[in-house]
């Protein structure tokens, strides 16, 4: 992982120092060649829980997309909502921010910290862990 970056799992994990809305927070993890934190199982939540002692509001790759208002993650993978229940209203302008580990609903404009997440890279001969 690059310098000041997390790695756990084989992923890269980066959070931010400063706030900003969801959509600058997004362009910012593309500008690193990353995406907003996805989170698929529990052992994740914990690890990034543990990192930030759970502390820290920040966004997470979690919006809601269509008008049927369903929450997608960024990179298009299956939200789970019994194993991660988003409390909040789904509205058009509503995005996914972590604070402990809970999984809340806020407006996107709305400016937290965020979480980069993106796929280590191995420089030798090694395995990803």
């Amino acid at each position: 992982c690059p310098m000041d970056w997390l790695s756990h799992r084989g992923k890269c994990y980066w959070v931010s120092k400063e706030n900003a809305g969801w959509n600058a927070s997004w362009d910012d993890c593309s500008a690193k060649g990353a995406h907003l934190l996805v989170i698929q199982d529990w052992e994740v939540m914990e690890f990034l829980h543990n990192f930030t002692q759970g502390q820290i509001p920040a966004w997470l790759g979690l919006r809601v997309t269509s008008p049927e208002k369903n929450w997608t993650w960024v990179d298009n993978s299956t939200w789970n909502q019994t194993l991660f229940p988003v409390s909040g209203a789904a509205d058009v302008n509503s995005c996914g921010m972590i604070k402990g580990n809970r999984i809340r609903s806020e407006t996107c404009t709305a400016e937290f910290r965020w979480i980069c997440q993106k796929e280590g890279k191995c420089t030798c001969n090694c395995t990803p862990s």
